[in-house]
């Protein structure tokens, strides 16, 4: 029903475990307990769903709860709603958790009356959560704002008392004007916002006294499981950053490329490959994974377009089986379509797979897709540093590609600025027209810790792989995508 949770050096404080995915992360553990948790947002939020999902999860693990309404949907049709959810069992019904209308009461004796008659219920069905839904009608019920905050303050005692923790659903207003705010233990903020044509829920905890918790907005959704929220990357993950062993030779399965990486790549270290639209970018990726999986080492793909059929059928085109590693378990593919998908719950997924299959290696194709969805684009800095350092603090060796969308232009821009300073290494694939043939190139901007080679090669793709050949030599532009002569002479050849 609750646990222990220790706080650095503090003093031992109780949580109830609230069963909604993601939350008790943002929380540390779940709510205090014998406290008032607020749980506000406009019509339509998840208040409800929020409250009985708490209320049933609370129930499975043994504990007693009574649901309180007050004006609000009659409880035949607030049960037919909620069997839509997983979480609901119709068995515990009448059992562990006990519906109550309390209007009656209110309209008859006002908030006195109705706080009576919620320590009376708690105590005779020894109940250890009280959710109470429709609280916001309390204010038509007070004669003044000191009327409202004694209400609020008594059931917090009441809570305390009683040993029962109580959550209040409401729709009252903002965080400066509602005097409920101020009397309750935490405030829990729903909100569903329109971010271009797509409703984002967002889930912020304003307050929680005496427990730390994840600050900020995070994303929720509300599914057949009930809610989930998808905490924030940066809030929870990346704080630190796994050191490295300064020693290159980890193969990228190409191995001319491994030539002018100064020796392959550095164990957990990070890459951003860089290209046009078929410039190689998901082939150097798989030839990655390839290398690792003919050496036992454990891969993960994330994807956002291909799926596996079509990585396995492209890998075939190149003379590397990776269907079979995927049949074996050995590389795992995780597929999302980059459409109304939350980048937080995409970056738990790649953990959350990473904490199952424990790769070595790991190919994410591809991040500017993670740039064009993520709802707030200033973000993007802070989310790219918090997963490249959690992909290190798990061991893994990760290449992420970016796609140049444009195959000319007078200047070379990195498709993602703010994922480049924090990268271990940049490589640069692209198209390039030289004296009108269409040529593909291979580039190294960036290696730490090593020397890498700065010439500017010709990449070719055949069906038994990628190779990096000869340097191109007195032709410059190559990096807009337009290569020219660099003197009146024509293109020479490379020695």
């Amino acid at each position: 029903m609750s646990e222990q949770r220790q706080s650095g050096d503090g003093p031992t404080l109780e949580r109830l475990e609230t069963g909604i995915t993601g939350f008790d992360a943002i929380t540390g553990g779940g709510v205090p307990t014998r406290r008032t948790l607020l749980v506000t947002g406009a019509p339509g939020t998840g208040k409800t769903t929020f409250g009985n999902q708490l209320a049933f999860a609370h129930a499975a693990r043994g504990g007693q709860v009574i649901v309180v309404t007050l004006l609000t949907e009659t409880h035949d049709v607030l049960l037919e709603n909620l069997q839509g959810f997983r979480f609901f069992d119709a068995g515990l019904v009448g059992d562990r958790v006990h519906y109550l209308s309390l209007l009656t009461p209110l309209m008859e004796g006002g908030l006195d009356a109705t706080i009576d008659v919620l320590r009376r219920e708690v105590r005779q069905a020894n109940a250890t959560l009280l959710v109470v839904d429709g609280t916001a009608i309390a204010d038509d019920f007070a004669s003044s704002t000191f009327d409202l905050r004694r209400f609020a303050q008594r059931l917090e005692s009441q809570s305390s008392f009683l040993g029962c923790t109580t959550v209040l659903l409401t729709s009252t207003g903002a965080r400066d004007s509602d005097p409920l705010w101020a009397h309750v233990n935490g405030v829990v903020l729903l909100t569903n916002r329109l971010v271009g044509s797509r409703h984002t829920r967002m889930l912020e905890l304003v307050k929680l006294r005496g427990a730390g918790y994840a600050n900020g907005a995070h994303e929720f959704v509300i599914r057949e499981n009930g809610i989930t929220v998808f905490p924030r990357l940066e809030s929870l993950a990346g704080r630190h950053r796994r050191a490295q062993r300064s020693t290159h030779g980890l193969g990228t399965g190409v191995v001319g490329l491994d030539a002018m990486l100064g020796g392959g790549l550095m164990p957990v270290s990070t890459t951003l490959v860089m290209g046009t639209p078929g410039a190689g970018k998901t082939i150097l990726g798989l030839s990655f994974l390839m290398e690792g999986a003919a050496r036992g080492e454990r891969g993960l793909l994330a994807s956002f377009h291909e799926t596996v059929d079509d990585l396995a059928t492209t890998a075939e085109g190149i003379a590397l089986d990776l269907r079979r590693h995927i049949e074996s378990g050995l590389i795992q593919v995780l597929w999302n379509p980059p459409l109304e998908l939350s980048v937080d719950d995409w970056a738990w997924q790649i953990l959350t797979a990473m904490e199952e299959h424990k790769p070595a290696r790991v190919f994410l194709d591809a991040i500017t897709d993670v740039q064009r969805i993520i709802t707030e684009p200033q973000r993007m800095p802070m989310f790219v540093t918090a997963l490249v350092n959690e992909l290190r603090n798990r061991h893994a060796t990760t290449l992420m590609s970016a796609e140049i969308d444009d195959y000319t232009n007078d200047q070379l821009v990195v498709p993602v600025p703010a994922a480049s300073a924090i990268m271990d290494n940049s490589v640069l694939l692209r198209h390039v027209e030289v004296q009108g043939e269409l040529r593909r190139l291979a580039a190294v901007p960036k290696v730490r810790q090593s020397v890498s080679d700065p010439s500017i090669r010709e990449m070719k793709i055949t069906d038994h792989g990628m190779i990096v050949t000869r340097p191109f030599s007195a032709t410059s532009g190559l990096l807009t995508g337009r290569g020219g002569p660099a003197s009146a002479e024509a293109e020479g050849e490379a020695p």
